[in-house]
């Protein structure tokens, strides 16, 4: 799962980056035990210029060719644990609600 996507929030662009390729690179449920159906997840957000860029031969584990947003970087979103969704696309879906305000052209890559 991954998405792609236009933004001008890229930390030392000043201008719109279009195919901007996201992915979640993990996600950590949390059951708080002060209250019975808080659940939440917490999952951190990689950005590469393209999926090109990602999959370039050399680039895992370096990961060399990242792009840093101070917008895209770490998230919170509560987790369904009754849903049929995996915590992964919670997390994507919740991914894509806000950085809405950030980005433009928002897809599943």
């Amino acid at each position: 799962m991954a998405i792609t996507f236009t933004t001008d929030k890229l930390q030392g662009l000043p201008s719109a980056v279009a195919g901007v390729y996201g992915r979640i690179q993990s996600v950590t449920v949390k059951k708080y035990d002060t209250d019975p159906v808080s659940w939440s997840c917490l999952y951190d957000v990689v950005l590469h210029a393209s999926a090109a860029v990602r999959n370039a031969a050399g680039e895992y584990p370096e990961w060399g060719n990242r792009l840093h947003s101070p917008h895209i970087d770490h998230f919170t979103c509560t987790y369904d644990p009754t849903s049929n969704s995996n915590p992964y696309a919670q997390a994507y879906a919740d991914l894509k609600t806000k950085i809405a305000s950030i980005a433009s052209s928002i897809a599943d890559a």
